[in-house]
């Protein structure tokens, strides 16, 4: 994330303090003055900078949800989230421009690549500094003659996609993580098939009771439903333990969860803990869902308030938000389909464990909206300036793709990039991290920003921009101008 982060920001400005320093020469291959490079500097940070602040509060706003989790692992991530974001934001706005200013007129000169004759043609083309005309504002247009086709079309497939997270199968899994093969798994496996009274049960319970008591009550434990056996119980200090086996001895199973909720629902007279492996999974998925509506209010509040702030609009921030949860539900239904489905094991290299691991979604759907939403500022910061320098809406949305489609398919492919790097790992849960945030990332750059946005704002036309008086006095007052 951090790598990605700098490269986008970093990029942003650099682009933008290019094109302000050309706009400033009347001939590119005159030297550029003093008074033109502090004009352009200027004008690239109250522009890309602005954009860049906007940005990272959003991406730092949507870590920060998970920091309402209880769980430590992801607190932990939350808070080295916000970090690396804080972190990208300053060198954004300091190191990078301070570098802008040492290199001065050289960052408008041709590079080597421009000298090279293969090259010449694809810097032209995929350059930083976009020309007025180009692949994205043919693009826009296409989609404006036929927004509904396109509405229409990007939704089913984004749907389609999300479907196979419908039966998602949450677990905690143990050696299962290990890469098949591996000498760690190996040995585990080998010890749970020669020793199968040294693995220890799905289920335990932990009783405040003598040996005799607990175990005249195991009787009533192997009546539940899905409990295949009870081990004889043992002493641990002044506690009882009694290890349950459950049918098919999958702690992740829903035999397994169910048996948990059986133990707790129905206890015997003196106090009981249920505990174990499958009592973890159970845990975890009730603490998470708890608090996944607080989480999920937090980010959606603020960064609705953010987007306000910026376009001055009701209705963009709410389609942003659910464009945004289209798109991530279709990175969870590819994660479903390829981990918990098990497609694509020998080319990715894994055994499915016939579940995602629980920390995933939470994760992924943090890393993943504060990313779509990165490439959401990117694009409206630049149409809604179009806008305000007396731009029809159709035409900034047009020009506003144009001259940021490079910038966004640029920054989305190294992200992308650094998160296909994560399939090499070994671990499983990190094969599953790199794979959903992949997706995720590439679905938003492609089919909802160039494609899906530019499609509704030319349905809504001039509705994109109204906002109730109240509230459009109150950003006149206190919202961005461009």
């Amino acid at each position: 994330l951090g790598l990605g982060l700098c490269i986008d920001y970093g990029l942003l400005v650099v682009s933008r303090f290019r094109e302000e320093l050309r706009a400033q020469l009347p001939d590119p291959r005159l030297p550029a003055s003093r008074a033109d490079r502090v004009a352009a500097m200027g004008a690239t940070l109250s522009t890309a900078g602005r954009t860049v602040v906007f940005s990272a509060v959003t991406v730092a706003i949507s870590l920060s949800g998970l920091l309402v989790f209880s769980a430590d692992i992801l607190r932990a991530i939350g808070a080295a989230g916000v970090s690396v974001v804080v972190v990208a934001l300053l060198v954004a706005l300091t190191l990078v421009p301070a570098l802008l200013a040492l290199a001065g007129h050289r960052m408008v000169r041709p590079g080597l690549p421009s000298r090279v004759p293969g090259l010449r043609l694809l810097v032209r083309r995929l350059g930083d500094i976009a020309p007025d005309e180009g692949v994205f504002s043919r693009l826009a247009r296409a989609v404006q003659r036929r927004p509904w086709w396109v509405v229409v079309g990007v939704v089913a497939v984004l749907l389609g996609a999300a479907a196979p997270a419908l039966a998602i199968q949450l677990r905690s899994s143990g050696t299962e993580l290990l890469p098949a093969g591996s000498a760690q798994r190996v040995f585990f496996e080998s010890l749970d098939e020669r020793f199968p009274s040294t693995t220890g049960a799905p289920v335990q319970v932990v009783a405040d009771a003598s040996v005799d008591e607990v175990a005249a009550w195991s009787a009533d434990v192997l009546a539940i439903e899905g409990v295949r056996a009870v081990d004889p119980p043992t002493e641990a200090g002044e506690y009882t333990v009694l290890p349950v086996r459950v049918e098919g001895d999958d702690a992740n199973s829903e035999v397994a969860t169910d048996v948990v909720r059986a133990l707790r629902e129905d206890r015997p007279v003196f106090d009981t803990w249920v505990t174990g492996q499958a009592a973890g999974l159970v845990d975890f998925v009730d603490a998470t869902g708890r608090q996944a509506p607080w989480a999920i209010g937090v980010v959606v509040l603020a960064t609705f308030v953010l987007l306000f702030a910026m376009t001055g609009s009701v209705l963009v921030p709410l389609k942003a938000l659910l464009m945004n949860v289209v798109s991530l539900g279709a990175s969870l239904g590819v994660l479903v389909w390829v981990f918990q489905e098990g497609h694509l094991e020998g080319l990715l290299g894994f055994t499915s464990a016939g579940g995602i691991e629980t920390v995933i979604p939470p994760l992924v759907l943090a890393f993943g909206f504060g990313l779509a939403m990165d490439y959401e500022v990117f694009l409206l910061a630049r149409i809604k300036e179009l806008r305000d320098a007396g731009m029809g809406n159709d035409a900034a949305v047009v020009a506003g793709l144009q001259r940021s489609g490079r910038i966004i398919t640029s920054a989305a492919l190294v992200v992308v990039l650094v998160f296909s790097g994560f399939v090499l790992g070994e671990l499983l849960v990190i094969k599953q991290t790199g794979v959903a945030l992949a997706v995720a990332v590439a679905v938003d750059a492609t089919l909802v920003r160039c494609l899906l946005v530019p499609a509704t704002m030319t349905l809504l036309g001039e509705w994109n921009w109204w906002a109730p008086a109240p509230l459009r006095r109150l950003h006149t007052r206190f919202g961005l101008q461009h």
